[in-house]
């Protein structure tokens, strides 16, 4: 870390502990840092709880690994892991650090997955705020493999919003230091359009899609969600939003819906998918479970109920259809259709590629005159028909094709 980096943005916080930004980054100086790639269409992120999977009713990490490697790796390329700091060592024979034994744990995450992590500054008022304390917090979660990191604005209590964007800018700065592709998530419930830290961010969190979107499900009418996302701030080229139906803070989406049917909740995510950002998706959902589970038990359950299933399944070749297109890259703009107030119609583009993504949103047959070849059969369709819930997603030929 270069001192003439931060140099500014700390006089600019009125810091003037030189000393001790010293010691901090001599502290991390020999770590080896390893970048990932930046987020396109094959970025997507699973939210899961770190002691979802139990070994013998205790969290087991490991075991949690496993069941990700074996199930969703190929289609899943980032793992958000909430309720994992402060973290405590499971009991053994040996005493070990507890961070030693989380950084082994998690490492064996990191061959196969990105890792998004929470950052919850603990200050009740400015005056408990340490900003070196919190700092080398940043950091420590950068040493144990995120490559993108969540900051509630909210968690910043009593500190005024310009001091706010400069701590934000600075741990900005910090991330790209040691990850240049690292991305950093600035969650605001507070502010909607506004965007009031869009500058400091890589990402911007989207909080009012899973509302838009049951209120399209319950009035069988997507006026009022198509309006919202052509109402919606664009951003610039670097920067994207962070999209999701369900988040830690909040019920499964699915709880919300007053027809949580397999194709309710397989046409919200195609909603979800449809839209210019990175995507989350929520474990309760594609897994069908909520409490911490014994990874048998859960994958029993999988077997035996097939709307759980169905949901399963659906979700991740929904993931696998647009892991392959570059149209649906998070800095791609959308632009949202006008076809039938039933029908949520977005069109990406990417250079000489153009999708129709159409999602009947009501419990009624709906017809179209739309065509194109559609991108899970690779079958020519013309005058889509689609049922109740039913999405089709489209690739459109260009002239002379």
């Amino acid at each position: 870390m270069k001192w003439e980096a931060i140099e500014e943005v700390l006089h600019e916080l009125g810091d003037t502990a030189r000393q001790d930004w010293n010691r901090l980054f001599e502290k991390w100086s020999n770590h080896h840092w390893h970048d990932h790639e930046h987020p396109s269409e094959k970025t997507n992120i699973l939210l899961v709880d770190a002691g979802f999977i139990l070994t013998d009713g205790r969290a087991n990490l490991e075991a949690l690994h496993q069941l990700l490697a074996d199930h969703v790796r190929t289609t899943v390329s980032d793992l958000y892991l909430v309720s994992l700091f402060p973290y405590k060592t499971r009991q053994n024979d040996t005493a070990i650090d507890s961070r030693v034994q989380l950084f082994e744990d998690l490492g064996r995450f990191t061959d196969e997955f990105d890792l998004m992590y929470e950052m919850v500054p603990e200050a009740y008022s400015e005056h408990q705020f340490d900003l070196i304390i919190e700092t080398d917090a940043l950091i420590e979660r950068l040493a144990y493999g995120a490559t993108k990191i969540r900051v509630h604005v909210e968690s910043f209590r009593g500190i005024e919003p310009e001091r706010i964007k400069l701590v934000l800018k600075l741990w900005r700065m910090v991330m790209h230091a040691y990850k240049p592709n690292a991305q950093l998530v600035v969650a605001n419930e507070r502010v909607d359009s506004s965007l009031v830290y869009e500058q400091e961010a890589d990402v911007v969190c989207h909080f009012d899609l899973s509302s838009h979107v049951i209120l399209a499900f319950a009035q069988s009418d997507v006026t009022r969600l198509a309006d919202w996302v052509r109402q919606g701030h664009p951003l610039s080229s670097d920067k994207t939003y962070f999209n999701f139906l369900s988040s830690a803070e909040r019920d499964p989406f699915e709880k919300n819906l007053m027809d949580a049917t397999p194709d309710a909740i397989l046409a919200a995510h195609s909603v979800l998918f449809s839209l210019q950002g990175i995507p989350l998706i929520d474990y309760r959902t594609l897994f069908g479970a909520a409490q911490p589970i014994e990874q048998d038990e859960l994958l029993q359950a999988l077997k035996r109920d097939p709307n759980r299933l169905r949901v399963y399944e659906g979700i991740l070749s929904q993931l696998n259809v647009k892991r392959l297109h570059p149209a649906f890259s998070p800095y791609i703009g959308q632009e949202v259709v006008s076809l039938d107030r039933r029908i949520f119609a977005v069109k990406r583009q990417h250079k000489d590629e153009t999708l129709l993504l159409l999602t009947n949103m009501s419990e009624e047959t709906v017809q179209t005159d739309c065509e194109g070849m559609s991108l899970f059969t690779e079958e020519r369709m013309t005058n889509v028909t689609l049922r109740p819930y039913e999405y089709v997603w489209l690739k459109q030929s260009h002239i002379g094709e």
